[in-house]
């Protein structure tokens, strides 16, 4: 995906900052002991097997007094699928390119010994009947963990692994959508380097006390045996891959989800980005029409009765041909994608949700481990309970989270602040604080799966105007503050002289879409108009705000004459003075965001008002329909 081309390279400069008081608090430090490696051996391709004709085996369902042939379970070289007999008998033919020879999971049974082997004349598998229910059960979703030999990325990793296996009831499995390790996406890594990392992921994941599954994603990519598979072959970059982690392509079945893995990334020399004076070649990533087949095929034999989720690096309606279509043929209701290190879910024909980042930002403590949209570093929980999946996300390390108002929200009146604790002891309930010193109990008003969510009340007119820090704790110590804005518009502004408020509409920069809106916009500052937008103008606009009209609180909101409409912006400034003043949580996001991608980082992108579809938020546009500007903060050239 071009616009984190170059996340986690070392392209960018990296910027030394200090973060704004408008943001989420550091995570606590995750535990300073790395798990030690715990390597398996694992099935290898035969690199040098002579090309077979014919593949055939049996897929045997062992019971407690004898063992009978699995019908209907899908076989595949990873090319064509095929479904066992009555008997558990299978025959394919495998395609040139194939090295693996490998089984679905079937709902309701385990794979007795490897899912997965190198291909051979004959191939078999077995399973056993699962012992634990399926029809309800918890799963994980992580993505983008970057390890790499960065003490940090593994002892982050060692503590994610500690902090699923303790969570009670145990979650049945660990899907992560991509981005497993740190290598460069141009396949500048020695292959050393990428055998280190890979040893460094599986060697903490195999801790886990259930499986895990994966997506390969273009940071995962290696040098190793390049010139077997030089750039053009369409398995270039995966040999490493597959010798730790077996199939790219695999589906596995669990209650009534038929899940598929989707790795996008190739690299077959078509793709070139200059990066400091060179051109490096980069994955071209779209599934390719072996590959598209291959999924075709899959979904076409999952059992029936059930639906389809894939995992992939990103939204599959971008990066494979014919999705939405394969999609509406074979029941596809979610995608579970990563890369753009944000929370973010998109209502498309296919919904994706994207799991923010389990790495946040190893690479620059200056980022405190938040992602680009001010989430921690963490990873998502469902439950899946029939059909139906719930979900919620979890920082690392955090037990604690404000759950409603995101960092710089207007208050107005009456407030309403949701939080939850994960997993409460006995006994344990959680605070709040107006002014970090003063503690009143908050009250439990749910218990949905993990967690227990209490809500508080308050009255914002009886805080001055500005910015003020709201805190939560739980009774055992852990406690989070966001900041939000005081909006009664009470104060007048210190300020005697007109001000000037900028922005542009629909600018491109060549990272993601923009948007102009289709019809008059008008623009509300302080609940007055001070202009209006043109429809469908991707420009620059500056209005005057007269003095009179200045408060120490400023906002700034849009009124689209189609309430359907919408459009992208850059960051609103109000110029008082000659001093630029943005808003809380614009602030803290471009800092952030110059943490992960160096100082060019900090114009990128901006924000998306109204119900402006596409673009889709990212790392560089965020939603956001009003903004604040409080005249007596700390100016920044930011």
């Amino acid at each position: 995906m071009l616009i984190l081309c170059c996340l986690c390279n070392g392209l960018l400069s990296h910027q030394a900052i200090s973060m704004s008081v408008g943001q989420e608090p550091k995570s606590p430090q995750p535990e300073a002991k790395i798990l030690d490696l715990l390597l398996r051996k694992t099935p290898k391709p035969d690199y040098g097997a002579v090309v077979l004709s014919q593949v055939s085996g049996r897929v045997l369902l062992r019971g407690l007094e004898e063992t009978s042939g699995a019908a209907g379970v899908s076989v595949t070289d990873g090319y064509s699928v095929v479904t066992t007999d009555a008997q558990g008998a299978y025959s394919l033919t495998p395609n040139t390119h194939a090295v693996f020879i490998y089984v679905t999971r079937p709902a309701g049974h385990d794979v007795q010994g490897d899912w997965y082997k190198p291909l051979a004349t004959t191939v078999d598998f077995e399973l056993k009947a699962a012992t634990a229910d399926e029809d309800e059960y918890i799963f994980v979703h992580v993505t983008d963990t970057h390890v790499s030999q960065n003490r940090r990325s593994l002892t982050g990793l060692s503590h994610f692994v500690r902090e699923i296996n303790a969570l009670t009831p145990q979650p049945r499995f660990v899907v992560n959508s991509g981005d497993l390790l740190n290598l460069h996406k141009a396949l500048l890594n020695t292959p050393a380097a990428g055998q280190a990392d890979f040893r460094n992921y599986v060697g903490i994941m195999n801790h886990l006390a259930m499986p895990h599954y994966n997506v390969s994603g273009d940071h995962t990519d290696s040098s190793y045996r390049l010139q077997q598979f030089p750039r053009g072959d369409h398995r270039c970059g995966k040999p490493l891959y597959w010798e730790h982690l077996g199939p790219h392509f695999f589906s596995f079945e669990y209650g009534s989800i038929h899940f598929v893995s989707v790795d996008f990334g190739y690299h077959l020399g078509q793709r070139q980005i200059p990066v400091n004076g060179k051109n490096l070649e980069y994955p071209t990533n779209e599934v390719q029409p072996m590959h598209a087949e291959w999924m075709r095929q899959d979904m076409v034999h999952r059992t029936a009765g059930t639906f389809v989720v894939t995992t992939s690096e990103a939204d599959l309606e971008d990066h494979c041909p014919d999705f939405a279509q394969m999609a509406a043929q074979h029941d596809v209701r979610l995608q579970l994608v990563g890369d753009i290190h944000v929370l973010s879910h998109k209502s498309r024909s296919v919904p994706y949700r994207s799991g923010g980042a389990l790495a946040g930002c190893w690479w620059n403590p200056k980022a405190e481990q938040l992602c680009p949209d001010l989430s921690p570093q963490g990873y998502l929980i469902y439950r899946v309970k029939g059909e139906q999946l719930d979900h919620f996300y979890k920082g690392l390390g955090q037990r604690v989270t404000i759950v409603s108002h995101r960092v710089g929200a207007p208050l107005s009146g009456r407030a309403d602040v949701n939080a939850h604790l994960v997993q409460p002891l006995p006994d344990e309930s959680l605070e709040y604080s107006l002014n970090g010193v003063d503690w009143m109990p908050m009250t439990e008003i749910g218990r949905p799966f993990y967690r227990t969510v209490y809500q508080t009340s308050f009255d914002s007119r009886s805080l001055a105007d500005g910015l003020f820090k709201f805190s939560v704790r739980s009774t055992n110590g852990e406690v989070r503050t966001r900041e939000f804005v005081v909006a009664n518009n009470r104060t007048e502004s210190p300020v005697q002289a007109d001000a000037s408020l900028s922005f542009e509409v629909g600018a491109d920069t060549g990272w993601t879409t923009h948007k102009a809106p289709g019809s008059k916009v008008d623009v509300v500052f302080n609940e007055s108009v001070v202009g209006a937008l043109d429809p469908n103008a991707r420009r620059k606009y500056a209005f005057t705000v007269p003095a009179a009209s200045l408060r120490k609180v400023n906002v700034l909101s849009f009124r689209f004459a189609d309430p359907d409409d919408g459009m992208s912006l850059g960051s609103p400034v109000l110029t008082v003075q000659n001093k630029k003043i943005r808003d809380p949580r614009d602030m803290a996001i471009r800092k952030v965001r110059v943490a992960h991608w160096g100082d060019a980082a900090v114009e990128w992108g901006g924000f998306i008002t109204g119900n402006a579809a596409p673009p889709d938020e990212t790392p560089f546009h965020r939603k956001q329909n009003v903004f604040c500007f409080v005249t007596n903060s700390v100016p920044t050239s930011l």
